[in-house]
């Protein structure tokens, strides 16, 4: 890992003391306990660290009020040449929201203002720091939900769904974040507050919302957003499917969909995620491959659809196995992220979340199984795959490994998991998928961003060039 000096970190530390003082009556905070726990998120890497006394710690917190205080703060960094952090709920997994060269946490959280609910356009307007479940449940309450139910929406907040362009179970019908979202405010590092246009189908230009969204804070930070909200559903109903094999089950769904049927969810397990996050989880007798779907919208509509849907799977191949299991699943979908279920340090855990077109997923997931369960036997590797957001296009795999047996030493282990990333990453693209479907790149792939994008990746770079000169927004993150 890179030694900084301690005349770097001097310099490091004047620059922050500068900064605060310009930002007097912005509330901050350098407490050894605030910094300790907003300088992570999920990211395992930096979960590692910390656990063995070298955490990457921020050298100061800083909690703007409102998006003008945001703004003057990033104008400010860019002035004294401070790396600013933005930070939401703190659940991703990327490292999107570790300062490992220091500077300061950007903390949106008292970013927390639901503004308008437009019940007649069926949008909401929002805060960047307003907390997923937060949102959901004052939606519910007059009538409407966000369909946006990502695994972290008990921490996730607005800014953090937005920022690492982040996908819910409900993706198969209403898609990801990025389509859920009208406009949005944001503040950019030379100070200025911009606002997109109000609606996002337009022939007015680029959409810049999606310049925004997946930027990981890199390029701005998001201060607000006005999203897309539906009415809470007449009915939801769930079903569950066994196939012979992933290859079936891909097959059996993707003629379903390029039908026209349109489930809520579709998740497909293989073997050993069944085994891990039906069986295990849920108790349940099961086994083999497995998909749990759902259909919901107006109730006569959904009866048909759920109808024409299984009809379509059985005739492909597949087990009608009911509604129970399904049910379960729904209400219990989080536990998997509860102990005991969750894997724990000294333990090694990471997801490969790739994405590709029909004629590549299988051939992906194949390679990336194989990689993983081949070449790591002796460090106890177990895989499960699942397919949980699928396209007419194609679809993604959430590759999760776990080892259970890592090397004892932190650098050791720490090599180990940076191997564990590049050569599945160079195993996925010499299989033609993309290497990131919805958790975002952060720190884990920076390394490996630039080469899928080829000659296009200089358009990316400019972009960074041109609204983040000092290059103090989020820096090293998303590969910039």
């Amino acid at each position: 890992m890179t030694t900084v000096s301690n005349e770097a970190i001097e310099e490091r530390l004047r620059r922050v003391a500068e900064l605060r003082s310009r930002l007097a009556g912005v509330p901050a905070d350098d407490g050894h306990d605030v910094l300790a726990e907003l300088s992570l998120d999920t990211y395992w890497k930096a979960k590692a660290l910390s656990a063995a006394g070298r955490p990457w710690l921020a050298d100061a917190v800083v909690r703007p009020r409102n998006a003008g205080e945001v703004a003057r703060t990033l104008a400010a960094a860019a002035e004294v040449g401070v790396p600013v952090v933005p930070r939401a709920g703190g659940s991703g997994s990327q490292g999107g929201a570790v300062p490992d060269r220091g500077g300061i946490i950007l903390d949106t959280s008292a970013l927390d203002q639901i503004i308008e609910l437009d019940e007649r356009s069926q949008t909401v307007r929002v805060q960047a720091g307003v907390p997923g479940i937060q949102l959901e449940e004052w939606l519910n309450e007059r009538g409407c939900t966000f369909p946006h139910f990502p695994a972290s929406v008990h921490l996730a907040r607005v800014g953090g769904y937005l920022a690492a362009k982040g996908s819910g179970v409900l993706s198969t019908k209403y898609g990801k974040i990025e389509d859920l979202v009208m406009s949005m405010e944001v503040a950019l590092a030379s100070g200025d507050l911009i606002r997109t246009l109000p609606v996002p189908r337009h022939a007015m230009g680029p959409d810049l919302n999606q310049v925004f969204i997946g930027s990981e804070g890199t390029l701005g930070v998001i201060t607000e957003a006005t999203l897309i909200v539906r009415s809470v559903p007449e009915s939801r109903v769930f079903r569950a499917v066994a196939f012979p094999d992933i290859p079936t089950g891909v097959e059996a769904i993707r003629k379903m969909l390029q039908r026209g049927l349109r489930p809520s969810v579709v998740r497909l397990h293989d073997a050993a995620a069944t085994q891990a996050n039906l069986l295990r989880v849920l108790d349940i007798d099961v086994s083999g491959v497995v998909a749990v779907l759902a259909f919901e919208g107006v109730a006569s509509l959904v009866a048909l659809e759920e109808r024409e849907a299984i009809a379509d799977l059985t005739a492909a191949g597949a087990t009608d196995l009911g509604r129970d299991l399904a049910e379960a699943w729904w209400e219990n979908r989080y536990k998997i992220y509860d102990p005991p279920f969750r894997p724990e340090l000294p333990q090694i855990w990471g997801t490969a979340d790739i994405v590709a077109t029909y004629d590549r997923i299988i051939p992906a997931y194949e390679a990336l199984r194989a990689h993983f369960t081949e070449n790591y036997k002796s460090f106890d590797l177990r895989f499960t795959g699942h397919l949980s957001h699928w396209y007419s296009w194609g679809s993604m795999v959430y590759g999760r490994f776990v080892v259970d047996r890592p090397p004892d030493d932190v650098d050791a282990a720490v090599a180990l998991y940076e191997e564990l990333w590049r050569t599945s990453s160079e195993v996925l693209q010499a299989a033609g998928a993309v290497l990131n479907d919805h958790h975002g790149v952060g720190l884990k792939l920076a390394d490996n961003v630039a080469a899928p994008w080829g000659a296009a990746w200089r358009v990316i770079e400019g972009l960074k060039r041109d609204l983040d000169p000092a290059h103090i927004l989020n820096p090293g993150k998303l590969g910039l």
